[in-house]
């Protein structure tokens, strides 16, 4: 068997003939290609003709597009004769572009070919009777915290006779499997080995995965989407973005392998639920929470979740706007919730503000009159909406949040956003920003508590 999978690459609306001119060769729309993977890397090479300055023209272009895009502007066809007969197809539709590299020294027979670096690729193969519906979804290195206390240590099996037997067993009572909806799951090690008969010391090597099980009839996108929720809870829990390397879902139809490439380069962070008057471990929480909640406000969550963990790698003044921006993602404050609680309506209201203006313009000049009727309907605006504060302490109220007994005025916090937002950095006082910021963590994490249906926070008013 190969080690890479051989491909058909095609580029349906681009136009390379328009790109460099020494090119003697019209550019095909179609090219063969290998396809490689490693622990680090995703790489495919596409093969052509020197004379058509494909690689040349290929990098012109990618320098024009979205990089993130690139995966949805070609196509990927496994070639009739591929030699893995179990690999049904490829999908790089979600592949961001990495890197691309031309060299002179880049030949394979008369064929040069240039290297295409991506992050993500996804395989379906046949499937595997024997384990459908499961599933194994590896962890990045980040995630390591998240399964790590569901185990003691690694020794013998019998503590008082060592027999030469080994093992590494779950921590008492965090063996069983958690219900989030059409699936269950639990964190899991996968333990191997490396060993070599001469050598006096053998290796135990522990990967971090989320294990799942599933009912008949799961389809590609609730096995994909279940995953993702799991990975945001555990993202929030941590306090650090957390990524899936490999993800494997064993189905009816076929076995989905889905690679990332993993991000070497984080900074560390670390964290849990003391912040919001709450003391679980993490088995705790997945215990506690409310399953349908988090699915049903996944969307809220993980926009929410993503942005809570950004504010804590960013300065005071950004991990501010940051987390005032997750309490109004939060709350989903409505156009109508913003708007003062007229005690006439519709019609009736038009009329009244029609014939305020009237009114007002009497008494303006007339020389005036069409400069005050460009600029009413931005006036009526204002009148017609709640302050800022108001706003927010409706959003806060509504989150039972008693704002009467918050340690900062809500003033004070619409005042620095507004200053932050306008620039106006000589207003900041920084011992208020940084007691607003400390307030405003305990805040959004216990919103998003709340969408996930845990109401046992407290929020601590103390800030020293």
């Amino acid at each position: 068997m190969n080690e890479f999978h051989c491909l058909d690459i095609e580029f349906p609306n681009v136009d390379f003939n328009s790109y460099h001119s020494k090119s003697k060769t019209e550019v095909n729309k179609v090219y063969h290609a290998h396809l490689q993977t490693t622990q680090d890397e995703i790489e495919i090479k596409i093969f052509y003709e020197v004379s058509s300055y494909f690689g040349e023209k290929l990098a012109t272009w990618s320098s024009t597009i979205d990089f993130k895009k690139f995966g949805s502007l070609i196509k990927a066809e496994i070639t009739p004769n591929h030699t893995n007969e179990r690999l049904q197809k490829v999908d790089l539709s979600e592949a961001k572009l990495c890197g691309l590299s031309i060299d002179s020294n880049y030949y394979e027979g008369n064929k040069k070919y240039v290297v295409v670096k991506i992050d993500t690729i996804k395989f379906y193969w046949n499937a595997n009777e024997e384990r459908k519906n499961t599933a194994e979804f590896y962890l990045d290195d980040k995630g390591f915290r998240v399964v790590q206390p569901f185990y003691g240590i690694f020794g013998p099996k019998t503590f008082f006779e060592n027999d030469g037997k080994f093992e590494i067993n779950r921590m008492n009572d965090i063996t069983k499997f958690y219900k989030l909806g059409k699936s269950s799951f639990r964190p899991e090690f996968n333990v191997y080995s490396k060993d070599n008969k001469k050598d006096r010391t053998a290796t135990i090597i522990k990967e971090p995965k989320i294990q799942f099980k599933y009912q008949n009839g799961i389809t590609e996108e609730e096995a994909i989407f279940y995953g993702d929720v799991v990975l945001m809870l555990a993202s929030f829990y941590h306090h650090i973005k957390i990524d899936y390397t490999l993800r494997r879902i064993h189905l009816s139809e076929n076995t989905i392998t889905i690679k990332n490439i993993e991000e070497k380069n984080y900074y560390d962070t670390s964290g849990n639920l003391w912040g919001f008057g709450i003391h679980w471990n993490y088995n705790k929480f997945l215990q506690l929470i409310c399953q349908k909640e988090t699915v049903k406000n996944y969307s809220l969550l993980s926009k929410a979740v993503e942005l809570f963990n950004q504010s804590l790698l960013v300065d005071s003044s950004s991990a501010f706007l940051i987390r005032y921006n997750i309490i109004e993602i939060c709350v989903k404050t409505s156009e109508k919730d913003s708007i003062w609680n007229f005690t006439i309506k519709n019609d009736d209201l038009d009329n009244f503000f029609n014939e305020t203006k009237e009114s007002i313009s009497k008494i303006i000049d007339e020389k005036e009159q069409e400069h005050f009727n460009n600029k009413w309907n931005s006036i009526l605006n204002i009148i017609k909406c709640k302050s800022l504060r108001k706003q927010l302490e409706d959003s806060l109220t509504k989150n039972n949040i008693n704002v009467e007994l918050l340690p900062i005025r809500t003033s004070k916090i619409v005042q620095l956003r507004n200053n932050i937002t306008h620039g106006s950095i000589d207003k900041i006082n920084i011992e208020d920003l940084r007691k607003a910021n400390i307030l405003l963590y305990r805040v959004c994490g216990i919103l998003i508590l709340n969408l996930m249906g845990i109401k046992e926070w407290k929020l601590d008013t103390e800030i020293k």
